[in-house]
């Protein structure tokens, strides 16, 4: 039967590490944290590396005479937690004195250098860190947040000690910037297209930083650059011609449909504005139009109420003057006016605010007015007298109902095209009925953003061509219908292409796709937010390099897929459900 202390090195993997196990105990400790104090309970693992890796020196790994007995008391390493609890590995090292490096503390099989935490700990940390935030991880494991970052670069460290091995190889390379923080902060990233991995990362962007990765390459890897892919830039450019004289420069289909999506959105964005614009216009229209009117009706009112009253004043007997015969006929006239005009619809909204009414009670006095107007003894229906001024908001003057219609009309129509950004970024095929909907509204109602959603569908399908020479055709005649299609975004796009044809048609004859770049810049994002920012770059780096790559982080007692299992395991996975997908349903 196996002793604890046997089952113990097991369980830890002291074996692995190399080390005698002389006794273990538990402790209770008292810790602060959250504001609050609690009993925590510990295990302390003493340990004795086996003796030959006693004595030998950090960095030739020379077996060495000891120096000294400085450290009087034992140093501790944090080790992978065991059932929740906190496991601390306890050992006195001694100085030696190597002949070539001088005295230097012994070498540690467990831990690296001088830190804190052992091998496996580091790897179980930087494990968890590319699935989880490293808030979450601090506080699983009971670490701190900078903790975290410290022992993710550890574990690339020892993982990858050479970082440029990796560069060995190379034949088609994408080069890419993304932002990593708010975009102010930019990190250049080299991607092989062969292996699908990263090669090379480095803070910032721009010629300089490209040429360090180019002048880490010795002149026999230069020459066997056979494509570099990525945007425009010209530092790209520049870097091509100067390095790599066998290189062949492209520029990838999705910056190209990139240019094309954003110059259909300024497009939309200048309809829309017109769209507004007109509503704005026709709204002022209406409103000035229709009070106007109401000056008008309230002019001649007045001038009916003047000629009521003078009428009222002068004598009713005898013969008639003749201003008395015009102010008649004057009144006369109003009095046909109200005939021809049959208030149909006061007459309805008059039925409806009456039986909106309360019918017990005493009866208010626009009640009487209605019921007065209704069975005829008003000529028409009296204005609701303006209630009390109210805090709040004030109400919206309310237009006649064919001017309101006019403008619903016309604001849902800018809604439509203010909303139209995904559904004409989207491929026809992949859009939804509603996207459906809005781009035939387009297509009836704004011919010129109809036009210009033609012409990025035109250069997305002229970049998926496999034959250049038909590719270069279609190329040169959407150059001519862009540049004459009137509308001066689409121009400045054509030029934009003619600057760099060459290099579109580059990447139609070498199908060079940045497809798994741009999603190794989605994956890099998605990490960076995932893990709630970095203090160090250095860090960050290092967790891309374990994210992004083809890297394979070991943990104790647990098997690891490799990148290349687990990308045909997704593959294979990915076929199934496409076949279930198009297979019938029955029924």
């Amino acid at each position: 039967m196996a002793s604890p202390l046997s089952i113990l090195k097991t369980v830890l993997n002291l074996n692995h590490n190399r080390m005698h196990v002389t006794s273990c105990e538990t402790a209770a400790v008292t810790v602060h944290r959250f504001g609050e104090t609690f009993e925590q309970t510990r295990i302390y693992v003493h340990a004795i590396p086996y003796e030959r890796v006693r004595k030998l020196c950090p960095v030739c790994m020379r077996k060495c005479p000891g120096y000294d007995t400085k450290y009087s008391t034992e140093s501790s390493w944090r080790a992978p937690n065991l059932n929740g609890v906190p496991v601390h590995i306890c050992y006195r090292p001694q100085r030696i004195k190597c002949p070539e490096h001088g005295v230097l503390t012994e070498y540690i099989p467990w831990a690296d250098g001088r830190s804190r935490f052992t091998k496996d700990f580091s790897n179980e940390i930087a494990w968890m860190v590319c699935r989880m935030s490293k808030s979450a991880v601090a506080l699983f494991e009971d670490i701190d947040w900078r903790t975290v970052g410290n022992c993710v670069r550890a574990a690339h460290d020892r993982i990858e000690p050479d970082i440029t091995a990796r560069m060995h190889g190379l034949r088609r390379i994408c080069v890419d910037e993304t932002s990593y923080r708010k975009g102010f902060a930019y990190i250049t990233v080299v991607y092989d297209m062969d292996r699908n991995r990263v090669v090379w990362i480095h803070e910032g962007n721009g010629l300089e930083i490209f040429r360090i990765f180019c002048e880490a390459l010795s002149p026999d890897e230069r020459k066997k650059i056979e494509i570099v892919a990525g945007d425009g830039a010209r530092w790209i450019d520049t870097c091509t011609e100067e390095y790599f004289p066998n290189a062949t420069r492209c520029i990838d289909f999705f910056h190209v449909v990139q240019w094309a999506t954003e110059t259909l959105d300024k497009v939309r964005v200048a309809t829309a504005n017109k769209a507004a614009n007109e509503y704005d216009r026709r709204k002022q229209e209406f409103q000035k139009a229709e009070a106007e009117a109401a000056a008008a009706t309230e002019a001649a009112r007045q001038q009916r109420i003047a000629a009521e009253a003078e009428l009222a004043a002068m004598p009713k007997a005898g013969r008639p003057s003749r201003r008395k015969r015009e102010l008649q006929a004057f009144l006369a006239s109003f009095a046909e006016a109200e005939q021809t005009e049959i208030p149909e619809q006061q007459r309805m909204a008059a039925e409806e605010e009456l039986a909106a009414m309360p019918k017990c009670g005493r009866p208010s006095k626009r009640r009487k007015d209605l019921e007065a107007f209704l069975e005829g003894r008003l000529r028409s229906l009296p204005p609701r007298t303006s209630p009390s001024k109210k805090k709040g908001r004030p109400r919206k003057e309310q237009l006649s109902p064919e001017h309101q219609e006019v403008l619903d009309q016309l604001k849902s129509t800018a809604k439509a095209i203010k909303g139209s950004k995904h559904a004409l970024g989207h491929n026809p095929e992949n859009c939804t009925d509603c996207q459906t909907a809005k781009i035939r509204l387009i297509e009836n109602d704004f011919p010129d953003l109809y036009r210009a959603y033609q012409l990025k569908e035109a250069l997305r399908l002229i970049l998926h061509m496999k034959d250049e020479r038909q590719a270069a055709i279609e190329l040169e005649q959407w150059i001519l219908d862009a540049s004459g299609s009137g509308l001066g975004p689409m121009a400045d796009l054509s030029e934009k292409i003619v600057r760099h044809k060459d290099n579109i048609l580059n990447s139609v004859r070498c199908q060079a796709n940045s497809a798994k770049s741009e999603a190794v810049n989605t994956t890099i994002k998605v990490l960076i937010k995932m893990a709630r920012g970095f203090r160090n770059t250095g860090n960050m780096i290092s967790l891309i390099y374990l994210k992004c790559s083809d890297l394979v982080i070991p943990l104790h007692n647990r098997p690891q897929m490799s990148p290349e299992k687990a990308a045909a395991e997704r593959k294979t996975m990915n076929e199934l459900r496409k076949r279930r997908q198009s297979d019938p349903v029955p029924v």
